[in-house]
């Protein structure tokens, strides 16, 4: 029986070595997950926090507010997305806005301001505008994309390709590759965004 309590104890503190490894092991596990999530979180945010949107004439550029509305024409009772992208600087702003057709789930228009260095050394704003049923005015110009509503979040997702002349500045704009932009690898989701179709709703109450 002495001899067999030395063997019981070495058995119990060969167990408790071994739980102690699951648990650091299991440990490990949880905070490197911990880790993967938070840094999938974070892969979008850029270093003044904001957040990747897309890439214009092969620059990333990232916002840092974004909105959308939902509204019905009343006439042809056509839904339309529209998804602004705002980025904040130190002087002014740039921003995004794009329109989409909701029923035919395209992207029919699109408006850009971009700050441009301009010929006498200052900055200007630069304005980058296209619309659908104008687009084979300009050989150049292309629009393309979708967009997908979640009606029970009111959540936005979509995707633009967008080639656009600048129609307003091209006299003042110093660099000639800011006449011609492109907006590449748009791609966002779970955009915040209010249907005017609920305010009507409400009215009607």
């Amino acid at each position: 029986m002495k001899k067999l309590i030395p063997i019981l104890m070495l058995c119990a503190i060969m167990l408790s070595c071994r739980e102690s490894n699951k648990k650091e092991q299991s440990n490990e596990a949880n905070t490197e997950e911990i880790i993967t999530q938070t840094t999938k979180k974070a892969i979008n945010k850029t270093a003044d926090n904001a957040t990747f949107l897309c890439k214009i004439n092969g620059v990333d550029w990232a916002y840092t507010s974004s909105d959308g509305i939902v509204s019905r024409n009343s006439s042809t009772k056509v839904r339309t997305a529209t998804i602004g992208f705002r980025k904040q600087l130190e002087k002014g702003y740039e921003s995004i806005q794009l329109e989409y057709d909701v029923d035919k789930n395209v992207l029919n228009n699109v408006w850009v301001q971009l700050k441009r260095p301009a010929k006498d050394g200052k900055t200007i704003t630069a304005f980058y505008t296209q619309y659908g049923d104008k687009i084979d005015q300009d050989p150049k110009a292309s629009l393309s994309g979708t967009v997908s509503l979640n009606e029970g979040t009111r959540k936005a997702s979509g995707t633009a390709e967008i080639t656009i002349s600048n129609d307003y500045e091209q006299d003042q704009l110093a660099n000639p590759e800011d006449l011609l932009i492109t907006i590449s690898g748009l791609v966002f989701s779970d955009i915040s965004y209010s249907d005017t179709d609920d305010l009507k709703k409400l009215m009607k109450k």
